[in-house]
Protein backbone atom coordinates (compact mmCIF):
# COMPACT_ATOMS: atom_id res chain seq x y z
CA UNK A 1 0.00 0.00 0.00
CA UNK A 2 1.45 3.25 -0.93
CA UNK A 3 2.81 6.06 1.90
CA UNK A 4 0.79 9.18 1.92
CA UNK A 5 2.93 11.86 1.31
CA UNK A 6 2.51 14.77 3.31
CA UNK A 7 1.52 18.00 2.13
CA UNK A 8 4.00 21.30 2.38
CA UNK A 9 2.94 23.55 4.57
CA UNK A 10 1.94 26.84 2.97
CA UNK A 11 4.69 29.33 3.20
CA UNK A 12 2.83 32.12 5.46
CA UNK A 13 1.95 29.30 8.09
CA UNK A 14 6.08 28.82 8.09
CA UNK A 15 6.65 32.26 8.93
CA UNK A 16 4.23 32.64 11.30
CA UNK A 17 5.42 30.05 13.18
CA UNK A 18 9.02 30.85 13.13
CA UNK A 19 7.88 34.92 14.11
CA UNK A 20 5.82 33.43 17.21
CA UNK A 21 8.80 30.71 18.41
CA UNK A 22 11.14 34.57 18.08
CA UNK A 23 8.53 36.18 19.77
CA UNK A 24 8.51 33.00 22.80
CA UNK A 25 12.13 33.10 22.60
CA UNK A 26 12.33 37.21 23.17
CA UNK A 27 9.64 37.44 25.53
CA UNK A 28 11.92 34.22 27.57
CA UNK A 29 14.81 36.31 27.86
CA UNK A 30 13.46 39.43 28.85
CA UNK A 31 11.60 37.89 31.60
CA UNK A 32 14.73 35.60 33.14
CA UNK A 33 18.00 37.14 32.77
CA UNK A 34 21.14 35.68 32.71
CA UNK A 35 23.28 35.68 35.53
CA UNK A 36 27.22 35.20 34.84
CA UNK A 37 28.91 33.15 38.00
CA UNK A 38 32.77 33.79 38.65
CA UNK A 39 34.97 31.99 40.79
CA UNK A 40 37.56 33.70 42.95
CA UNK A 41 39.93 33.36 40.94
CA UNK A 42 40.38 35.66 37.59
CA UNK A 43 41.33 34.12 34.48
CA UNK A 44 44.93 36.18 33.65
CA UNK A 45 45.72 36.46 37.58
CA UNK A 46 46.84 39.45 39.42
CA UNK A 47 48.43 42.93 38.10
CA UNK A 48 50.02 45.98 39.45
CA UNK A 49 49.72 48.99 37.60
CA UNK A 50 52.07 51.75 38.66
CA UNK A 51 50.12 55.27 38.73
CA UNK A 52 52.82 58.29 37.10
CA UNK A 53 52.53 61.46 38.92
CA UNK A 54 51.81 64.13 36.43
CA UNK A 55 50.97 67.54 38.74
CA UNK A 56 50.24 67.74 42.20
CA UNK A 57 47.96 71.19 43.95
CA UNK A 58 47.50 72.12 47.02
CA UNK A 59 50.57 71.04 48.69
CA UNK A 60 52.32 72.89 51.80
CA UNK A 61 54.06 75.29 49.68
CA UNK A 62 50.93 75.89 46.93
CA UNK A 63 49.09 78.95 46.60
CA UNK A 64 45.73 77.00 46.59
CA UNK A 65 43.66 75.90 49.85
CA UNK A 66 41.20 72.67 49.20
CA UNK A 67 38.22 72.73 52.23
CA UNK A 68 37.10 69.15 51.21
CA UNK A 69 36.84 67.80 47.78
CA UNK A 70 34.02 65.62 47.31
CA UNK A 71 34.66 65.02 43.49
CA UNK A 72 36.93 65.24 40.74
CA UNK A 73 35.88 64.84 36.99
CA UNK A 74 36.78 65.07 33.34
CA UNK A 75 35.06 67.27 31.64
CA UNK A 76 33.81 66.99 27.93
CA UNK A 77 36.70 70.50 27.24
CA UNK A 78 39.59 68.10 28.40
CA UNK A 79 39.92 70.31 32.14
CA UNK A 80 39.92 68.79 35.46
CA UNK A 81 36.59 69.91 37.26
CA UNK A 82 37.35 69.26 41.64
CA UNK A 83 33.87 69.86 43.25
CA UNK A 84 34.65 71.57 47.02
CA UNK A 85 32.17 70.50 49.56
CA UNK A 86 33.38 73.19 52.39
CA UNK A 87 33.84 76.39 49.97
CA UNK A 88 30.44 75.38 47.80
CA UNK A 89 32.96 75.62 44.37
CA UNK A 90 34.27 73.59 41.70
CA UNK A 91 38.17 74.36 40.83
CA UNK A 92 38.63 74.04 37.07
CA UNK A 93 41.83 72.84 36.01
CA UNK A 94 43.70 72.08 32.64
CA UNK A 95 46.19 69.27 31.82
CA UNK A 96 49.13 70.53 33.87
CA UNK A 97 47.33 71.42 36.89
CA UNK A 98 46.91 74.85 36.38
CA UNK A 99 43.95 76.48 37.95
CA UNK A 100 41.82 78.66 35.06
CA UNK A 101 38.48 79.57 37.40
CA UNK A 102 36.44 78.95 39.92
CA UNK A 103 32.55 78.24 39.10
CA UNK A 104 29.44 78.81 41.68
CA UNK A 105 30.01 79.81 45.35
CA UNK A 106 28.07 79.53 48.38
CA UNK A 107 24.68 81.20 48.36
CA UNK A 108 21.44 80.79 47.15
CA UNK A 109 21.60 83.26 44.29
CA UNK A 110 21.56 82.21 40.50
CA UNK A 111 24.19 79.62 40.24
CA UNK A 112 25.10 79.90 43.51
CA UNK A 113 24.60 76.17 45.83
CA UNK A 114 25.06 74.86 49.66
CA UNK A 115 26.19 72.04 50.80
CA UNK A 116 27.36 70.13 47.45
CA UNK A 117 27.67 66.61 46.68
CA UNK A 118 28.35 65.94 43.71
CA UNK A 119 28.96 66.70 39.56
CA UNK A 120 27.63 66.03 36.78
CA UNK A 121 27.91 67.02 33.12
CA UNK A 122 24.77 67.07 31.73
CA UNK A 123 22.79 66.22 28.36
CA UNK A 124 23.17 69.74 27.12
CA UNK A 125 27.10 70.06 27.36
CA UNK A 126 26.02 72.36 30.72
CA UNK A 127 27.84 71.31 34.00
CA UNK A 128 25.59 70.15 37.47
CA UNK A 129 26.11 71.03 40.93
CA UNK A 130 24.04 68.15 43.14
CA UNK A 131 23.28 69.95 45.95
CA UNK A 132 22.92 67.67 48.82
CA UNK A 133 20.58 69.50 50.59
CA UNK A 134 16.87 69.79 49.43
CA UNK A 135 18.20 67.68 46.50
CA UNK A 136 18.49 69.87 43.20
CA UNK A 137 20.66 70.36 40.74
CA UNK A 138 22.36 73.58 39.49
CA UNK A 139 23.05 74.09 36.43
CA UNK A 140 26.10 76.48 34.82
CA UNK A 141 27.43 76.85 31.15
CA UNK A 142 31.12 75.57 31.47
CA UNK A 143 32.41 79.22 31.51
CA UNK A 144 30.65 79.47 34.79
CA UNK A 145 27.26 81.72 33.11
CA UNK A 146 24.51 80.53 35.74
CA UNK A 147 21.49 78.24 34.18
CA UNK A 148 18.06 77.19 35.74
CA UNK A 149 17.77 74.69 37.98
CA UNK A 150 16.74 71.47 38.53
CA UNK A 151 14.48 69.27 40.85
CA UNK A 152 15.01 65.86 42.13
CA UNK A 153 12.93 63.14 40.35
CA UNK A 154 9.33 63.48 41.71
CA UNK A 155 9.42 67.01 43.01
CA UNK A 156 6.22 68.30 43.87
CA UNK A 157 6.12 71.57 44.58
CA UNK A 158 3.06 71.40 46.34
CA UNK A 159 4.64 69.04 48.56
CA UNK A 160 7.91 70.64 48.87
CA UNK A 161 11.03 69.73 48.34
CA UNK A 162 13.38 70.71 51.69
CA UNK A 163 12.99 66.54 52.75
CA UNK A 164 15.28 65.20 49.42
CA UNK A 165 18.74 65.00 48.73
CA UNK A 166 20.62 63.72 46.06
CA UNK A 167 23.79 61.51 46.38
CA UNK A 168 25.28 61.00 42.98
CA UNK A 169 24.25 61.63 39.45
CA UNK A 170 25.89 60.64 35.85
CA UNK A 171 24.80 60.98 32.48
CA UNK A 172 26.77 59.19 29.54
CA UNK A 173 25.75 57.37 26.29
CA UNK A 174 22.11 58.49 26.61
CA UNK A 175 21.52 57.80 30.27
CA UNK A 176 20.94 60.56 32.86
CA UNK A 177 20.56 58.90 36.40
CA UNK A 178 20.13 60.37 40.02
CA UNK A 179 20.63 58.52 43.03
CA UNK A 180 18.54 60.49 45.65
CA UNK A 181 16.55 60.05 49.09
CA UNK A 182 13.02 61.23 49.81
CA UNK A 183 11.91 61.74 53.58
CA UNK A 184 8.25 61.85 53.89
CA UNK A 185 6.23 61.87 57.48
CA UNK A 186 4.49 58.88 58.63
CA UNK A 187 2.52 57.81 61.78
CA UNK A 188 5.14 56.26 63.46
CA UNK A 189 8.22 58.87 62.28
CA UNK A 190 9.69 58.79 59.05
CA UNK A 191 9.51 57.07 55.48
CA UNK A 192 13.28 57.36 54.26
CA UNK A 193 13.25 56.14 50.27
CA UNK A 194 16.28 55.91 48.13
CA UNK A 195 15.96 56.06 44.96
CA UNK A 196 17.68 55.01 41.47
CA UNK A 197 15.91 56.82 38.49
CA UNK A 198 16.77 57.41 34.68
CA UNK A 199 15.54 60.93 33.86
CA UNK A 200 15.36 63.23 30.97
CA UNK A 201 17.20 66.35 30.24
CA UNK A 202 14.78 67.59 32.73
CA UNK A 203 15.49 65.12 35.66
CA UNK A 204 11.81 63.98 35.54
CA UNK A 205 11.78 60.37 35.59
CA UNK A 206 11.49 57.74 32.47
CA UNK A 207 12.35 54.60 34.04
CA UNK A 208 12.80 53.85 38.14
CA UNK A 209 15.45 51.11 38.13
CA UNK A 210 15.46 50.45 42.16
CA UNK A 211 13.63 51.96 44.80
CA UNK A 212 13.79 50.65 48.75
CA UNK A 213 11.73 52.14 51.68
CA UNK A 214 12.45 52.08 55.08
CA UNK A 215 10.54 53.76 58.55
CA UNK A 216 12.32 55.01 60.83
CA UNK A 217 12.25 56.46 63.75
CA UNK A 218 15.77 57.84 64.75
CA UNK A 219 14.91 58.95 68.22
CA UNK A 220 12.93 55.81 69.34
CA UNK A 221 14.85 53.14 66.70
CA UNK A 222 18.21 54.32 66.75
CA UNK A 223 20.04 54.29 62.91
CA UNK A 224 20.26 50.45 61.54
CA UNK A 225 23.06 49.94 59.20
CA UNK A 226 21.24 46.81 57.89
CA UNK A 227 17.93 48.79 56.76
CA UNK A 228 19.32 51.36 55.21
CA UNK A 229 21.58 49.89 52.96
CA UNK A 230 21.41 50.94 48.98
CA UNK A 231 23.72 51.28 45.83
CA UNK A 232 24.25 54.77 46.40
CA UNK A 233 27.50 56.79 45.66
CA UNK A 234 30.19 54.77 43.76
CA UNK A 235 27.81 51.56 44.46
CA UNK A 236 26.53 52.08 40.93
CA UNK A 237 27.70 53.37 37.06
CA UNK A 238 26.80 53.62 33.50
CA UNK A 239 28.43 51.65 30.77
CA UNK A 240 29.00 52.51 27.23
CA UNK A 241 25.46 51.39 25.86
CA UNK A 242 23.64 53.50 28.51
CA UNK A 243 23.02 50.29 30.96
CA UNK A 244 23.15 50.82 34.42
CA UNK A 245 25.31 48.73 36.78
CA UNK A 246 24.28 48.48 41.00
CA UNK A 247 25.61 46.88 43.60
CA UNK A 248 22.12 45.65 44.26
CA UNK A 249 22.99 43.67 47.89
CA UNK A 250 24.58 44.67 51.13
CA UNK A 251 25.97 41.07 51.78
CA UNK A 252 26.35 39.55 48.22
CA UNK A 253 28.68 40.14 45.97
CA UNK A 254 26.42 40.60 42.76
CA UNK A 255 26.04 43.46 40.30
CA UNK A 256 22.71 44.56 38.90
CA UNK A 257 22.32 45.32 34.80
CA UNK A 258 19.63 47.51 34.08
CA UNK A 259 18.66 48.47 30.54
CA UNK A 260 17.49 52.18 29.95
CA UNK A 261 14.07 50.54 30.52
CA UNK A 262 14.32 50.29 34.10
CA UNK A 263 14.61 46.10 33.27
CA UNK A 264 17.15 43.83 34.54
CA UNK A 265 19.63 42.65 31.51
CA UNK A 266 21.72 40.47 33.71
CA UNK A 267 23.58 39.87 36.93
CA UNK A 268 26.83 38.94 37.74
CA UNK A 269 29.35 38.27 40.02
CA UNK A 270 32.44 36.00 42.31
CA UNK A 271 32.38 33.83 45.20
CA UNK A 272 33.47 36.56 47.80
CA UNK A 273 34.78 35.79 51.55
CA UNK A 274 33.09 38.74 53.55
CA UNK A 275 35.45 41.16 55.40
CA UNK A 276 34.83 41.04 58.93
CA UNK A 277 34.84 44.18 60.96
CA UNK A 278 37.05 45.19 63.47
CA UNK A 279 35.52 46.51 67.19
CA UNK A 280 37.75 49.74 66.41
CA UNK A 281 35.54 49.47 63.16
CA UNK A 282 32.24 49.00 64.12
CA UNK A 283 33.01 52.29 66.94
CA UNK A 284 34.48 53.98 64.07
CA UNK A 285 31.00 54.11 62.22
CA UNK A 286 29.42 55.03 65.61
CA UNK A 287 31.09 58.15 65.58
CA UNK A 288 30.80 59.04 62.07
CA UNK A 289 26.83 58.90 62.01
CA UNK A 290 24.97 62.63 62.73
CA UNK A 291 21.48 63.17 63.06
CA UNK A 292 21.17 66.72 63.39
CA UNK A 293 18.08 68.35 64.74
CA UNK A 294 15.79 70.13 62.25
CA UNK A 295 14.70 72.56 64.57
CA UNK A 296 17.79 74.01 65.92
CA UNK A 297 20.25 71.99 63.85
CA UNK A 298 22.17 70.30 67.02
CA UNK A 299 23.46 66.63 66.85
CA UNK A 300 21.17 64.39 68.60
CA UNK A 301 22.67 61.53 70.57
CA UNK A 302 21.25 57.89 68.90
CA UNK A 303 21.57 54.39 69.03
CA UNK A 304 23.40 52.97 65.75
CA UNK A 305 23.11 49.27 65.26
CA UNK A 306 26.71 48.21 63.06
CA UNK A 307 26.44 45.09 60.82
CA UNK A 308 29.75 42.43 61.50
CA UNK A 309 31.13 42.45 58.26
CA UNK A 310 31.86 45.05 55.39
CA UNK A 311 29.23 45.41 52.77
CA UNK A 312 30.86 43.43 50.26
CA UNK A 313 31.13 45.91 47.32
CA UNK A 314 32.53 48.97 47.92
CA UNK A 315 32.21 51.42 44.19
CA UNK A 316 32.68 49.99 40.90
CA UNK A 317 33.20 51.47 37.51
CA UNK A 318 32.57 51.29 33.77
CA UNK A 319 35.84 52.08 32.11
CA UNK A 320 35.78 53.60 28.84
CA UNK A 321 37.30 50.46 27.19
CA UNK A 322 33.69 48.46 28.51
CA UNK A 323 35.73 47.03 31.03
CA UNK A 324 34.11 46.80 34.74
CA UNK A 325 36.34 47.77 37.99
CA UNK A 326 35.37 46.58 41.31
CA UNK A 327 36.72 47.72 44.59
CA UNK A 328 35.43 45.30 47.49
CA UNK A 329 35.88 45.79 51.21
CA UNK A 330 39.10 43.31 50.73
CA UNK A 331 40.33 45.42 48.50
CA UNK A 332 41.09 48.33 50.68
CA UNK A 333 42.24 46.60 53.59
CA UNK A 334 45.70 44.93 54.59
CA UNK A 335 47.26 45.65 51.09
CA UNK A 336 51.05 45.67 50.27
CA UNK A 337 53.29 48.36 51.02
CA UNK A 338 52.83 50.77 48.02
CA UNK A 339 49.55 49.63 46.85
CA UNK A 340 46.42 51.53 47.37
CA UNK A 341 43.66 49.85 46.66
CA UNK A 342 42.98 46.45 44.45
CA UNK A 343 40.01 45.79 41.94
CA UNK A 344 38.57 43.33 40.32
CA UNK A 345 38.26 43.53 36.82
CA UNK A 346 35.36 42.31 34.89
CA UNK A 347 35.36 42.21 30.88
CA UNK A 348 32.33 43.73 28.95
CA UNK A 349 31.00 39.93 28.91
CA UNK A 350 31.18 39.98 33.24
CA UNK A 351 33.63 37.35 32.87
CA UNK A 352 36.45 38.29 35.79
CA UNK A 353 39.52 38.35 33.77
CA UNK A 354 41.94 40.28 36.49
CA UNK A 355 42.87 41.58 39.99
CA UNK A 356 44.61 45.09 39.49
CA UNK A 357 46.85 46.48 42.63
CA UNK A 358 47.36 50.16 41.86
CA UNK A 359 50.25 51.41 42.90
CA UNK A 360 50.52 54.95 44.36
CA UNK A 361 51.22 56.57 47.64
CA UNK A 362 47.77 56.63 49.58
CA UNK A 363 45.87 55.54 52.59
CA UNK A 364 42.67 53.93 51.12
CA UNK A 365 41.25 54.48 54.62
CA UNK A 366 41.69 58.40 54.56
CA UNK A 367 41.88 58.61 50.97
CA UNK A 368 39.78 58.82 47.91
CA UNK A 369 40.51 57.62 44.03
CA UNK A 370 39.07 58.74 41.06
CA UNK A 371 39.22 57.90 37.65
CA UNK A 372 38.99 60.63 34.56
CA UNK A 373 39.66 59.70 31.16
CA UNK A 374 41.59 56.15 29.55
CA UNK A 375 44.47 55.98 32.04
CA UNK A 376 44.03 58.31 34.03
CA UNK A 377 43.56 59.26 37.81
CA UNK A 378 43.26 61.53 40.59
CA UNK A 379 44.25 61.27 44.26
CA UNK A 380 42.78 63.18 47.11
CA UNK A 381 44.73 62.94 50.19
CA UNK A 382 42.84 63.88 53.45
CA UNK A 383 39.06 63.59 51.89
CA UNK A 384 38.02 61.13 54.45
CA UNK A 385 38.29 63.60 57.42
CA UNK A 386 37.24 66.59 55.55
CA UNK A 387 34.39 65.26 54.63
CA UNK A 388 33.52 64.31 58.41
CA UNK A 389 34.70 67.54 59.65
CA UNK A 390 32.14 68.96 57.18
CA UNK A 391 29.36 67.41 58.33
CA UNK A 392 30.23 67.55 61.99
CA UNK A 393 31.69 63.74 62.33
CA UNK A 394 35.12 63.02 63.62
CA UNK A 395 36.98 59.97 64.13
CA UNK A 396 38.19 59.42 67.43
CA UNK A 397 39.78 63.02 68.96
CA UNK A 398 41.02 63.94 65.91
CA UNK A 399 39.63 67.18 64.50
CA UNK A 400 41.80 68.65 62.06
CA UNK A 401 43.40 67.54 58.44
CA UNK A 402 47.11 66.55 58.23
CA UNK A 403 46.88 66.59 54.42
CA UNK A 404 44.39 67.42 52.20
CA UNK A 405 45.75 67.52 48.35
CA UNK A 406 45.09 66.97 44.97
CA UNK A 407 47.11 64.66 42.98
CA UNK A 408 47.09 63.77 39.53
CA UNK A 409 48.13 60.58 37.64
CA UNK A 410 48.72 58.57 34.73
CA UNK A 411 48.87 54.95 33.94
CA UNK A 412 49.27 52.63 31.40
Amino acid sequence: MPKAIPKAMPKTVTLLAVLLMMFMMTRTALAEPSHISNGDTPRDGPQILELQQQWHRGFEDDDLFFGAIRNVSLGPDGNIYTLDTQLSQVGVFDGDGQLLRYLSREGEGPGECRRPEDLVFLPDGSLGIAQYITGKIIKLDLDGTPRETLMPPGFDAQEGGAMSSIRRARHRSGSFVINGVRVQPSESGMVRTQYLVRCDENAQPLAELLNRSASSNLRQDGWVEKNNYFPSHERWDIDNEGRILAATERNEYLITVYRPDGSVAATFGRKYKPWSRTEAEKQEIRDSITVLSGDTGERIDIEVHVEKNEPAIQALYCRPNGEIWVLTAAGTHDQPAGIMQTYDVFSPQYEFIRQVALACPGDPDEDSLFFLGEGQAALVRGSVQARRNTFGGSRGDEKEIAIHDLLFYTFP
